[in-house]
C-alpha cells in the first residue's frame, strides 16, 4: 500500500475515533425543525462570530456545497445545492462561495437545511439543500477589502474587493467589484528527464515556468416586488489575463534551450432575470432568462534553437437560456412539479498552427457550431407514510447541433431521462436514500475545436463525430446525525455508461491526430465519505473537524489496445480535511486545511500514456475581529512548495503495434505564498 493510500485510511480511522470520542460530550437540543427543514438562526452561530453567509454555511453539519456547473450547457443540469431566499442564483458562472461572502452575517435572518418534500422547492436531484434567507428590514451596508499576496519566488501583487448593498420596502440593490491576482500552481521549477525504454537516462533539462493570472470582476443585482411576486435582475462583467513564460534548458552533455510564451485573454459578460411568484401557500411559479457571452484570444509561441512554432486560437461563445418552473403541493403528502427549458448555444472558433512558417492543417481548426436544446420535465413527491418519501420525475431532452466550417454536418438527439429516489428516515438520527436515474452528458464544445500545447509538443484535433454519453446511475446514501452539530454521510454510486467520451485516433489525408471521441461502454464506482464533528467533547473547545473523501474506480475498453483500463483523467482518490477553532474571548478564528490528498490521474492517447500526480497542499489561516468594523486575515499556503510529477510513456505510433520509444519524467515544485487582508465593514 502506498504512503498516500495509508495516509487516506489513517485519516478515516482518526475521524472515526474522534467521532466516537466526541459523542461523550453533552447532548445538545437539535436546531428548530419543521417537517423536513432544519432551521438555524443567527444565535446558533453566535459563538463563531461569522463575517458572512459563507462562514455560516460552512458550519452546517452534514452539508457540502456543490457549485453550479458552468461547463454544462443549459440550466437544468447545472444547478447547485444552495438557494438564496428560496431561489437558485440566476448565474451559473459565479461560485456559491463568492455570492455568499457578499451577504453579511448581520443580513441573514436564518439558514434552512432542506431534506426534501418541501412545497415549492425543486430538489433537482440533491438530497440536501441549504437556503439562506435574508432579513427584510431597511438597511444598507458596504465593505472594502484590501490586501497583498506574495509568493516565495518573489512574485508580489495587490488584491481588493468592494461591496455595497441596500434594502428598503422590498427593494434591494447590490454592487460588487473585485481584483483577484493568482500565481497558478502550474508555475514552478524542476527538471525534465528523458529515458530510453531500458531505463537509461538520455537527457536532462532544467524547467522553469510561471503562469500569472490577473482577474477582475464587476457585478450588480436589483430586486423589487412586481405583480405580486419578486423580480431579480443581475449583470456581470469578468476578465482574465493569463501570462505564461516557460524556459527549458538542456544540461550537459547536450546543449540547447526552448522558450515558450503564451498570452491568454478571456472576457465574459452576462445578464439575467428571475421572477418568482407564489399563488397561495401551495403553488409557486418561477421564470428565468439569462444570456452569457465569452471571448477567448490565445496566442502561444515557441522558439527552440532554429525552430519556431506558433499557435493561435480565437473563440467566441454564447448561451441564451429561458426556463419556467411550476410547483404545486396537492396536500402535505403529495406535490407536483413541472418545468420547460429552452437554450441556444453558439461557438465560433478558428485555430492556426505554424511550424517554421509552414501552416499545419488541423481537423477542427475552423468551426462554427449552433445548438438548440429543449427539455420538458414533470414529477411528483409523495410521502406515503411517516418517515418515507418518494420523488420521481421524467425529463425529455431534444437537441439539434448544426456545425459548419471544415467539418460541416447536422445531428439530432432525443433522450428520455427518468429519475426515482426513495428516502427513509430510519430514526431521528439516521436516514437512508436510494436514487436511480438516467443521465445524459453534455458535449463540451471545446472538444470540437483543435488545440495545441507547444511546451509539451501535444496537438489535439477537433472531433465533429462526438455524441453525448448516457449513464444509468444508482446511488445509496446513509446520513447519520451524531448530534446537533455533527454529521456523517456515506454514499456509494454505481454508473453504467454508454459511449464514454475519452481519447481516439483521428486519421486525415495528411496526418494522424489524437482527439476526444466516444470509445464504447464503461462503468464507474464511487465511494464518498463526508464528516463534520465538533471537538469540544475531547477538550478542544470551539474546534471542528471537517473532511470530504472520495474513492473512484472506473473501467472501459482501450480503443487502441482492446484491453480494459480506467477512464482517462479520472482521479482514483480525492480528499480534503479542515480543522478549525473559534476563540470567542479572543475574537479569533483560525484553522488548517489539507487538500489534494493522494490526487493523481492518467490520460491514455493512441501513442502516449501520461500520468500526473501532485503533493498534498496545505493552508493555515488566522482571522481576527478588530473592533466592530475591522477584520484582518493572514494566510499561508504551501510555504515550502508543492511537488508535481508527470510521466509520459511515448510510443512511435499506436500503442497496440509500435514499441515504446522513450519515457519522459517531469518534476517541479510550485512556490508557496502568503497573503494579508484587511476588511472594513460599515452598516448592516
Amino acid at each position: 500500500m502506498s504512503i498516500a493510500s495509508r495516509a487516506s485510511w489513517f485519516v478515516l480511522a482518526a475521524i472515526a475515533g474522534l467521532s466516537i470520542a466526541a459523542r461523550a460530550q453533552a447532548q445538545q437540543s437539535p436546531a428548530t425543525r419543521g417537517g423536513d427543514v432544519s432551521v438555524y438562526s443567527p444565535a446558533d452561530f453566535a459563538d463563531n462570530a461569522p463575517a458572512n453567509a459563507w462562514d455560516m454555511l460552512s458550519r452546517l453539519p452534514g452539508f457540502v456545497t456543490v457549485d453550479a456547473d458552468e461547463d454544462v450547457r443549459g440550466y437544468a443540469g447545472a444547478r447547485g445545492n444552495v438557494l438564496i431566499d428560496g431561489a437558485r442564483p440566476t448565474s451559473k458562472h459565479e461560485d456559491a462561495k463568492t455570492l455568499l461572502k457578499r451577504i453579511p452575517a448581520s443580513a441573514v435572518a436564518r439558514i434552512e437545511l432542506i431534506r426534501g418534500g418541501v412545497p415549492g422547492i425543486d430538489m433537482a436531484g440533491y438530497a440536501l439543500l441549504a437556503n439562506v434567507v435574508r432579513r427584510h428590514e431597511a438597511t444598507s451596508q458596504s465593505a472594502i477589502e484590501v490586501g497583498m499576496m506574495a509568493a516565495t519566488d518573489g512574485w508580489l501583487a495587490p488584491k481588493g474587493q468592494w461591496e455595497y448593498g441596500r434594502r428598503w420596502d422590498g427593494h434591494a440593490l447590490e454592487l460588487a467589484a473585485k481584483l483577484d491576482p493568482e500565481l497558478d500552481d502550474d508555475s514552478g521549477r524542476g527538471h525534465i528527464d528523458t529515458f530510453s525504454p531500458d531505463g537509461t537516462r538520455q537527457q536532462r533539462e532544467r524547467l522553469d515556468t510561471r503562469t500569472i493570472k490577473n482577474k477582475a470582476e464587476a457585478s450588480a443585482s436589483w430586486r423589487q416586488p412586481l405583480a405580486g411576486g419578486q423580480l431579480t435582475l443581475t449583470g456581470a462583467a469578468r476578465g482574465e489575463r493569463a501570462r505564461t513564460d516557460t524556459r527549458i534548458d538542456a544540461l550537459a552533455p547536450a546543449e540547447g534551450s526552448e522558450r515558450v510564451h503564451e498570452n491568454e485573454d478571456t472576457d465574459e459578460a452576462e445578464a439575467g432575470a428571475r421572477y418568482v411568484r407564489e399563488f397561495g401557500e401551495r403553488t409557486r411559479l418561477e421564470l428565468m432568462a439569462t444570456r452569457h457571452q465569452a471571448w477567448l484570444d490565445d496566442r502561444e509561441r515557441s522558439h527552440e534553437d532554429d525552430e519556431d512554432e506558433t499557435f493561435d486560437e480565437h473563440t467566441r461563445t454564447g448561451e441564451s437560456i429561458g426556463r419556467i418552473d411550476l410547483t404545486h403541493a396537492w396536500s402535505d403528502a403529495l406535490s407536483f412539479n413541472g418545468s420547460f427549458e429552452g437554450a441556444r448555444n453558439t461557438l465560433r472558433s478558428s485555430t492556426h498552427l505554424q511550424q517554421d512558417g509552414v501552416d499545419i492543417a488541423l481537423p477542427g481548426s475552423d468551426v462554427q457550431i449552433e445548438e438548440r436544446r429543449s427539455e420538458a420535465a414533470a414529477g411528483a413527491t409523495w410521502k406515503p407514510a411517516p418517515g418515507w418519501m418518494l420523488d420521481a420525475d421524467l425529463r425529455l431532452e431534444q437537441s439539434t447541433i448544426a456545425q459548419t466550417g471544415d467539418s460541416p454536418r447536422q445531428r439530432h438527439f432525443s433522450y428520455p431521462k427518468p429519475r426515482l429516489s426513495v428516502q427513509w428516515d430510519v430514526d431521528a438520527n439516521d436516514q437512508l436514500r436510494l436514487a436511480l436515474s438516467r443521465e445524459v452528458g453534455q458535449l463540451d464544445f471545446e472538444d470540437f475545436v483543435a488545440s495545441a500545447s507547444l511546451e509539451t509538443d501535444r496537438i489535439s484535433a477537433g472531433n465533429a463525430e462526438l455524441k453525448p454519453d448516457r449513464t444509468w446511475r444508482s446511488a445509496l446514501t446513509w446520513e447519520h446525525q451524531l448530534w446537533r452539530d455533527a454529521a456523517f454521510t456515506a454514499s456509494w454510486t454505481h454508473e453504467r455508461i454508454s459511449d464514454v467520451v475519452d481519447r481516439v485516433l483521428v486519421i486525415t489525408d495528411d496526418d494522424i491526430f489524437d482527439a476526444p471521441g466516444n470509445i464504447g461502454d464503461g462503468r464507474r464506482d464511487t465511494l464518498a465519505l463526508d464528516v463534520s464533528v465538533p471537538l469540544d467533547g475531547i477538550g478542544f473547545h470551539g474546534g471542528r473537524l471537517t473532511s470530504s473523501m472520495q474513492w473512484r474506480r472506473s473501467r472501459v475498453t482501450d480503443p487502441t489496445t482492446g484491453r480494459p483500463r480506467p477512464i482517462s483523467e479520472e482521479k482514483p482518490v480525492e480528499g480534503s480535511i479542515e480543522l478549525t477553532q473559534d476563540l470567542p474571548t479572543l475574537r479569533t478564528h483560525w484553522g488548517i486545511e489539507l487538500e489534494h490528498i493522494a490526487e493523481r490521474k492518467t490520460e491514455y492517447r493512441y501513442d502516449e500514456i501520461k500520468r500526473e500526480s501532485e503533493g498534498m497542499g496545505w493552508t493555515v489561516f488566522v482571522e481576527r475581529e478588530l473592533g466592530t468594523q475591522w477584520r484582518v486575515r493572514a494566510e499561508a499556503t504551501d510555504l515550502f512548495g508543492r511537488g508535481f510529477r508527470e510521466t509520459r510513456e511515448k510510443y512511435d505510433g499506436p500503442r497496440s503495434i509500435e514499441p515504446l520509444g522513450e519515457i519522459e519524467r517531469r518534476r517541479r515544485r510550485s512556490p508557496g505564498f502568503v497573503s494579508l487582508t484587511f476588511r472594513r465593514s460599515v452598516g448592516g
